[in-house]
């Protein structure tokens, strides 16, 4: 069966539920059908459940609590957790004052499985600090997070904590607007499988170094990086399994970008890539224009 038919019935069940629950505490429904439906929810296996509320908005996974008394403190079996605009706004509406960052925490502290996604998505002004973000690195290094996003929009770059690098179970990272600096030493995040990554281009270290030591990568996205030397295209060509490309160029002139024929000889070095997407942000002769080239 096709999976987006399965996860399609799994979101129509939970809708389902909730609304004939709520429906039976407003009119007081009869008892055999409160426990006709508890009977039903109650008996699906863990792994059903977390799958149903992981793919819930995070506010509406914590209202399952009002399905069955069994299902209480199922919310706490969430592995993939996503704090965006919309979920801000909820808390501002229902919690009358900006507490996010208690909230976040606490969710952190009261789940009981690993956490796998992890994605604070913010692009109005919200009180948080470097502190504030790093700490919650820190326990998800401790909890098996394999994607992690991190996109502030609305904030001043801010610095990466060391224990970043310690997520070594990640597939899947996108962090924009930071400050990049990983440890001496550092040998790469074995199993990464796609990388995002828009850094503040004056203070962070050479990307491209570390790039190359995720050998695994297939989707590498870098922005504001050629502008200062990060990376280089000689460094790119390195990643073998390569299959999504995307990059920002900046200075045609600068040494690393001196005709078209340097960026087809990277393509020729990249047997598996499938897309490549080159933004000329800032041309030779001060034009603005966008160039995308798609390869089968």
């Amino acid at each position: 069966m096709n999976i987006y038919f399965i996860n399609l019935c799994l979101q129509l069940l939970i809708n389902i539920c909730l609304h004939v629950r709520i429906m039976e505490l407003d009119h007081g429904a009869h008892k055999a059908a409160r426990l006709a439906l508890q009977d039903v929810i109650s008996s699906m296996p863990d792994k059903v459940i977390t799958n149903i509320l992981d793919r819930l908005p995070l506010q509406d996974a914590v209202r399952t609590d009002v399905l069955s008394k069994n299902w209480r403190f199922k919310w706490t079996m969430l592995s993939q957790l996503v704090f965006d605009d919309n979920f801000f706004e909820y808390l501002s509406k229902t919690e009358g004052k900006e507490n996010h960052l208690r909230i976040i925490s606490r969710f952190l502290l009261h789940l009981k499985g690993a956490i796998t996604k992890f994605v604070l998505y913010i692009e109005k002004m919200r009180k948080f600090d470097d502190d504030d973000i790093n700490h919650w690195i820190l326990f998800l290094s401790k909890n098996g997070i394999e994607d992690l996003t991190f996109k502030l929009l609305d904030k001043t770059p801010f610095k990466l904590s060391t224990h970043l690098f310690s997520c070594l179970q990640l597939k899947h990272l996108k962090i924009y607007n930071c400050i990049f600096n990983p440890p001496p030493g550092f040998h790469g995040f074995p199993n990464l499988l796609s990388l995002e990554l828009y850094p503040n281009a004056e203070k962070s270290s050479d990307v491209g170094e570390f790039a190359i030591k995720c050998h695994l990568l297939e989707i590498l996205k870098l922005r504001y990086i050629l502008k200062a030397g990060r990376v280089k295209l000689v460094e790119i060509a390195k990643l073998k399994n390569l299959k999504i490309l995307a990059l920002s160029l900046y200075d045609l002139d600068n040494k690393m970008i001196t005709s078209s024929d340097t960026i087809f000889e990277l393509l020729d070095s990249l047997p598996k890539l499938q897309e490549l997407y080159l933004n000329f942000q800032v041309c030779k002769v001060r034009l603005r224009c966008v160039v995308e080239v798609y390869f089968s």
